[in-house]
């Protein structure tokens, strides 16, 4: 089966396996934004299993992008958690990926005070209650995307593989590409071709950091769900012009591959969300044709079995990240392999109090899965 033989990057890093596990929130860090002992335990669980890479949950670049209590890759300060992140990560032989990010407009002001929110424009998410960002001054903007490139090469000094950039589910970069978000007129923002500028400079930037011998990796979100975002048709010119920068894999972020479900902006789990209709064709086959194997496509999102891997490589995947699954199961990848699918636990305890013990998660992570309601199902 495909999903078993090993894969070779552009760099020339190489997976055993055509699975990763997938970028996970685990929103459980020590405020400074180095990671807690629960959550070296629960990405050391799961590696072990013998994924042929491991991306982290995502690290922010700045202070002020902040969206939730995570790991940072902002300054050295933060570089030996990220080494021994990255060992946690190689438990069984697998490639270490960094996942960078930027909050921007859904950054907390809890964590990086009220008058420190920062966006593109001066447009409120679309989440509820969320506050309306000042808009980033050019100079902020060339700053932030320096700290993309310091964040890549903070990755470097701490052993990893390569690094993720993430440019999707509604953060910074997503933003800076949306007609939604991004109401600039400077070369920043207006046009389709300078709203792709930023996304471009901050791949171009972590390219250059990690050099040519590591990993560079671009999580998109395929189209906007909602009314008057940015197009299929739009990301897949993005992901060509990506693609001409040698990145070594472009991900594709949807809740189900089947079903053509992006994350909606709002992430509101238990009421009802205006949305637009998928597009008639999937993005995982779509950008796999317009890539041409220039970079790899990763998919997502639903993958709870071999057949379900095997079914997001028959659209046009060269990779695919498990991320639900293998937060209810850590032993997931292992009892794939070895034909025991039947056995997979299908969904977290019912008891509260045994889900963190039983199966290594973080309990400030246990109370972000549970707040999202449907999102990962119970026994």
């Amino acid at each position: 089966m495909v999903v078993w033989s090993p894969f070779r990057f552009n760099c020339g890093r190489e997976m055993a396996n055509r699975f990763a596990i997938a970028p996970l929130t685990t929103d459980s860090s020590h405020e400074d934004g180095t990671a807690t002992e629960d959550e070296f335990e629960f990405v050391r669980r799961r590696a072990a299993g013998g994924f042929g890479a491991t991306i982290s949950s995502a690290a922010y670049v700045e202070q002020d992008g902040r969206s939730w209590q995570g790991i940072g890759a902002a300054h050295d300060g933060h570089l030996s958690s990220l080494q021994r992140l990255a060992e946690a990560m190689r438990a069984a032989g697998g490639l270490a990926i960094l996942q960078i990010y930027d909050g921007g407009r859904i950054a907390k002001p809890e964590l990086i005070g009220e008058q420190c929110l920062r966006a593109p424009s001066a447009v409120a998410s679309l989440r509820p209650g969320a506050r309306t960002p000042r808009a980033m001054t050019a100079d902020e903007v060339a700053g932030l995307i320096a700290s993309f490139r310091e964040a890549a090469a903070l990755a470097r000094k701490a052993g990893f593989d390569g690094v993720e950039i993430h440019g999707a589910n509604h953060y910074a970069v997503h933003q800076f590409f949306s007609p939604r978000a991004n109401h600039r007129v400077d070369n920043w923002g207006g046009t389709l071709a300078r709203r792709m500028n930023f996304p471009l400079a901050v791949a171009q930037a972590v390219r250059d950091a990690l050099g040519p011998t590591l990993i560079a990796g671009f999580r998109v979100t395929p189209f906007e769900a909602e009314p008057d975002g940015y197009t299929l048709e739009d990301s897949k010119l993005l992901c060509n012009e990506l693609a001409k920068l040698n990145l070594d894999y472009i991900s594709v972020s949807l809740d189900d591959y089947r079903k053509s479900q992006p994350v909606g902006e709002t992430r509101v789990y238990d009421g009802p969300v205006e949305k637009r209709p998928p597009p008639a064709e999937s993005p995982i086959t779509a950008f796999a044709r317009v890539i041409a194997g220039r970079s790899a496509v990763m998919a997502s999102g639903g993958i709870k079995t071999c057949i379900d891997a095997e079914g997001a490589i028959g659209m046009g995947a060269d990779l695919v990240a498990v991320g639900r699954a293998v937060v209810v199961d850590p032993e997931w990848l292992a009892k794939v392999r070895s034909k025991r699918e039947a056995s997979i636990l299908a969904g977290l305890p019912k008891n509260e109090r045994e889900i963190a013990g039983a199966l290594s998660i973080p309990p400030r992570m246990v109370e972000y899965l549970l707040s999202r309601p449907g999102w990962i199902p119970r026994l």
